[in-house]
């Protein structure tokens, strides 16, 4: 029965699915928040949740700005009209011709598309920072995802064996009714020997006593055992739930951290954008071969900003690698598709990070509500760590 229990468990920790770490929520059932000292790891828990949170909110903020404003010069560029579209319609469209001048010579043959070289030239100063970055956090997610299957195979071992422990204080319990019963049994015969037949039964009731002190001996200090490792086992179970808690907020932080990544390189993974920077760098090299038109080039690209400043557009600097977009709307399209698919991973962590902090912030004023005597004690346990006295 046991082997088929353990095959049972084996088999529901292999197929257990990365999506179930997504579901991130405070799992308190099995934890005795009755139990001060539970109560207050699970209060210092929430608060490390709402201030991890936090940080995760104020590091998105920035970048979050910075894609807004880029779809506002966008909307900016797009509301323009007469002699300021027609001007910059047509510096864009010169770059344009200037650049597929410049291609005949450099693109012969191409390791890359223009559009792949032109959205690495827009990163390229951020592209090895990315590939270590997008590396990194890589690694990072395979350890955690490693953390939270070992996490979830120990507490599943440790319930199982706290159901044989069960089993086995029952057990013994069993074992000392049964040997109470049999005793009184015994003297029952005994003693009607003893009246019936008039035997010497002294012997007997001696015999009797002692094994019964012998087998509730035996039970009494292995019900013992059993009842401190019963308990070792629970406390270590509501550790575990703890630590899964703070890891599974780990995850989801960092997958949807990569997926931003994935999403603002336009790669899915380290290795392809490394690829993509190594064919980018020998094509760059191949071109600086060519440097009849680059003079002209750079002249006019130092127009386009000036005009774009001039227009009041806040980043005009962005669009010396996207200029194609002033005048084709198909591109300017495109180009917004990606910074919304951007902003709105940007805004999903946000507020996957807002609803943490809040959630946390709920569990703790629930917790004075169901713990009314505790409240003071709770209230003192936020204070000390907002000071910083928990860190």
């Amino acid at each position: 029965m046991f082997f088929l229990k353990n095959l049972f468990f084996r088999n529901r920790i292999e197929d257990y699915e990365e999506s179930e770490w997504d579901k991130v929520q405070n799992e308190k059932k099995s934890l005795d928040l009755s139990d001060p000292f539970v109560r207050k790891q699970y209060v210092i828990n929430c608060l490390e949740q709402m201030q991890d949170a936090q940080k995760e909110i104020d590091r998105v903020s920035g970048e979050y700005e910075l894609v807004t404003s880029y779809l506002t010069d966008m909307e900016e560029i797009e509301a323009l009209h007469g002699d300021e579209k027609e001007r910059l319609e047509g510096i864009a469209k010169h770059l344009s011709d200037l650049r597929k001048e410049h291609d005949n010579y450099v693109l012969t043959p191409s390791t890359m598309t223009d559009k792949e070289y032109s959205r690495m030239e827009a990163m390229f100063s951020q592209a090895e920072n990315g590939i270590k970055r997008i590396s990194e956090e890589e690694e990072y997610k395979e350890k955690v995802k490693s953390d939270l299957a070992r996490i979830d195979k120990e507490k599943n071992a440790y319930g199982y064996r706290r159901r044989e422990v069960r089993n086995t204080i029952d057990n013994y319990k069993g074992v000392a009714i049964i040997s109470l019963i049999s005793a009184a049994s015994l003297i029952v015969i005994l003693l009607l020997l003893q009246v019936l037949l008039d035997f010497d039964v002294k012997a007997g009731y001696y015999i009797t006593f002692i094994l019964l002190a012998i087998a509730l001996t035996i039970s009494y200090v292995k019900y013992a055992d059993y009842i401190k490792e019963k308990k070792k086992i629970e406390n270590t179970i509501n550790e575990l739930i703890l630590l899964e808690n703070k890891v599974k907020i780990r995850y989801v932080n960092n997958k949807n951290l990569l997926d931003y990544l994935y999403e603002k390189y336009g790669v899915n993974s380290s290795a392809e954008l490394s690829d993509l920077f190594e064919r980018f760098k020998k094509e760059r090299d191949d071109r600086r071969r060519f440097e009849r038109n680059e003079m002209i080039y750079e002249d006019e690209l130092e127009r386009l900003i000036r005009t774009l400043r001039n227009m009041d557009i806040k980043t005009p600097e962005v669009w010396k690698n996207q200029f194609e977009a002033i005048y084709d709307s198909r591109e300017m399209v495109e180009i917004r598709h990606r910074l919304i698919g951007r902003r709105q991973k940007l805004r999903k962590q946000m507020e996957y990070n807002e609803q943490i902090a809040t959630e946390a912030g709920d569990e703790i004023k629930n917790l004075t509500a169901t713990y009314p005597e505790a409240a003071g004690s709770i209230l003192d346990l936020v204070s000390a760590f907002e000071r910083g006295e928990l860190q």
